[in-house]
């Protein structure tokens, strides 16, 4: 009966972790492959991890103010969990690459708008880029596909209805 019940446990974890994203930071084949983040000056932060593995996923989260008057800010958490398909993985990946090879930090500033930052892997590490309003003069900046890959993560969220 113990024998019965350990081997029990033992596939029902088993099959309980195969429906966890891996997001291992330490995973060199796999693990949280980048992450991504849109901070907009009054509507909120946007933040996507994606996780590659036998099953890959996008985690997403949504930051929504509420209430900005006083000192105090209220806001409400959003959260999205989407299982992708082999398609859209591999579309994923090669914006990532892409984006991982041509991506430079520019001086372009101003004082309204939104901050896109893409931090991908980078051998054992992950390394940062953030810019401003990237949807700004993007074909002159050479941001065509990083605001590709911010749209593709924002449309797979499916956070469309709590707006932009």
């Amino acid at each position: 009966m113990n024998k019965t019940l350990a081997l029990l446990i033992v596939f029902s974890f088993k099959a309980f972790s195969n429906d966890l994203p891996n997001c291992s930071e330490t995973d060199v084949l796999g693990g949280k492959l980048f992450e991504f983040e849109i901070t907009t000056s009054f509507h909120g932060s946007y933040f996507f991890k994606f996780c590659s593995g036998e099953e890959s996923y996008l985690l997403s989260e949504y930051i929504e103010p509420v209430s900005t008057n006083g000192p105090l800010k209220t806001t409400i958490k959003h959260e999205s969990t989407a299982k992708l398909d082999s398609g859209t993985v591999i579309y994923l990946k090669d914006l990532y690459r892409i984006v991982q090879a041509t991506l430079r930090e520019d001086n372009t500033r101003g004082l309204d708008g939104s901050t896109w930052c893409f931090k991908p892997k980078n051998g054992a590490g992950y390394s940062k880029a953030c810019l401003w309003e990237p949807r700004a003069s993007t074909q002159e900046r050479n941001l065509e596909n990083f605001v590709n890959l911010g749209n593709k993560l924002y449309e797979i969220s499916n956070f469309k209805s709590l707006g932009k």
